[in-house]
């Protein structure tokens, strides 16, 4: 099986781009003896890794910045600023692009591929493959899957009805959870799994946890199906999530080539980003104690926290990203008169950058069960718990005393009027830099209720529902037909 098979037209003149326009990607599939072929260990070392730089980078600012998690500064032509008020052409699409199905989806493939005798890696790659194909519907809807991955013999692989596409999902991942729960292997995911370090106990949990969220996206298109199916998983006793300990979840280092992929971008990027004001004044109007990781002070020392929004005029007099999404920091507080953070002191320079990318966190799971609970089994008292487990998931990751956890969940009830708007909204704020999800959500079910950034500002009237297929593809492979906007919505997206 030759490793280099795996590449499209489009993808033959990018010459495997990087995860994103700033940051690279690991690639350890390169073997001195024979460049053309790499072991399955080195492989899937190379799938796990770029998951989690996939998830910090191009993917995580296109949503955040629709979702209102971030808001883009640093001048009118800036990519993020232009993001955020929806001008999102077709070639800013191109490396994201490339990150699932040059990068991502080939390296996945190869293992899939290259691991006869070897279950648990088949199984840890299917696991794997369902997730990132789940992403990649997510993001354009209908897109080469049935004939994707075969290389040089299908350079213009046919666009498949994204409808068509979860179903096989499932399958998919039921045949990993059975291959790494096959008794025998001849070879083992270790450490070399970047994400749970072999631990196969852990990739059954998250495989059965992602089955939940998938259904769920069927709440609204099929309410029946979505309930059956949760029903009938739940009923398995899964196993599901149980701790932070669990969570899907990239680790990154203090390296300056290992830090993790917001923070390279917070330091190389200095004043493109900022927490968005509507984020910010949504925890401010509960006193949220999360600010304090999530977002630094301002001014400093003040105790309070201020977001930009689109439209502000450029300035660096706002509340930045923080700890929960850079790591630990070590520097020392270096205020000017507005109590601003300088772009260049060692206030920005002194995070270690190993904050985890989270993806699909325990935290997220409680909140997909108070929402299943609210739907379709006996509502509010039945959700309670479980968005109750959600809040307290989320702090504990968040470095929240248990006390303040407490107080926090008692002055924030799960109410009977709008008790989804609700379990959303605590939803959204535990899953701050978490890419795609928050976006699906509001997609789904309307919350958290952002309001579209004002045409005064925006470049378009609506909040994108999908995004446009990228230009390279459109070029060159005749199955892709450019979407007329972004309205045009994923199969489950059936909200009006």
């Amino acid at each position: 099986m030759k490793r280099l098979k795996h590449i499209t037209a489009g993808m033959m003149a990018a010459v495997m781009l990087s995860l994103s326009s700033c940051e690279e990607f690991l690639d350890v599939n390169k073997n001195p003896n024979s460049p053309t072929e790499a072991p399955i260990a080195q492989v899937l070392t190379n799938a796990t890794v770029n998951t989690g730089f996939r998830n910090g980078s191009d993917l995580h600012r296109f949503t955040s910045l629709i979702m209102q998690q971030f808001s883009g500064q640093a001048g009118p032509t800036i990519q993020t600023r232009e993001y955020q008020r929806y001008l999102i052409q077709p070639s800013d699409l191109n490396n994201l692009y490339n990150a699932f199905y040059a990068v991502a989806l080939p390296d996945i493939q190869y293992v899939i591929d290259n691991s006869t005798g070897s279950p648990h890696y088949s199984g840890v790659a299917k696991i794997l493959k369902a997730y990132t194909f789940a992403q990649v519907v997510d993001v354009w809807g209908d897109v080469p899957f049935t004939e994707a991955l075969k290389g040089v013999s299908n350079l213009t692989p046919k666009v498949d009805d994204d409808a068509a596409i979860y179903p096989e999902l499932f399958k998919m991942i039921n045949e990993g959870i059975a291959e790494i729960k096959a008794p025998t292997s001849v070879f083992k995911p270790s450490t070399n799994e970047t994400i749970y370090r072999g631990d196969l106990a852990k990739w059954e949990k998250f495989a059965n946890t992602l089955k939940l969220r998938l259904y769920l996206k069927y709440s609204e298109k099929d309410p029946a199906f979505a309930k059956a199916q949760m029903d009938a998983l739940i009923a398995t006793g899964g196993p599901f999530m149980a701790s932070n300990a669990d969570n899907f979840e990239m680790a990154f280092g203090i390296a300056t080539a290992a830090q993790n992929p917001i923070h390279q971008f917070e330091v190389s990027r200095l004043n493109y980003t900022f927490p968005n004001k509507y984020l910010v004044d949504l925890m401010n109007s509960n006193s949220d104690p999360r600010r304090a990781s999530y977002f630094t002070e301002f001014p400093l020392g003040s105790g309070n926290y201020k977001g930009a929004a689109a439209g502000d005029p450029e300035s660096i007099n706002y509340s930045r990203l923080h700890t929960y999404l850079r790591g630990s920091f070590t520097g020392t507080p270096t205020a000017n008169a507005a109590g601003a953070i300088p772009a260049n002191s060692a206030y920005n320079n002194g995070y270690s950058g190993s904050a985890p990318i989270r993806m699909l966190t325990f935290a997220e799971y409680n909140f997909i069960r108070a929402e299943h609970a609210l739907r379709f089994g006996a509502g509010v008292a039945a959700a309670l718990p479980f968005y109750q487990a959600g809040i307290r998931a989320s702090m504990t990751a968040a470095g929240v005393a248990t006390a303040a956890q407490e107080a926090y969940i008692l002055a924030n009830p799960l109410p009977a009027v709008n008790p989804l708007q609700q379990i959303i909204k605590e939803k959204y704020i535990a899953n701050y830099g978490v890419a795609l999800e928050p976006w699906n959500d509001w997609r789904r079910t309307g919350f958290p209720a952002i309001t579209p950034v004002p045409t005064t500002v925006a470049a378009t009237d609506y909040i994108p529902r999908s995004l446009y297929y990228p230009e390279a593809e459109t070029n060159s492979n005749p199955s892709f037909k450019q979407k007329p906007d972004m309205k045009v919505r994923v199969f489950w997206d059936t909200r009006q």
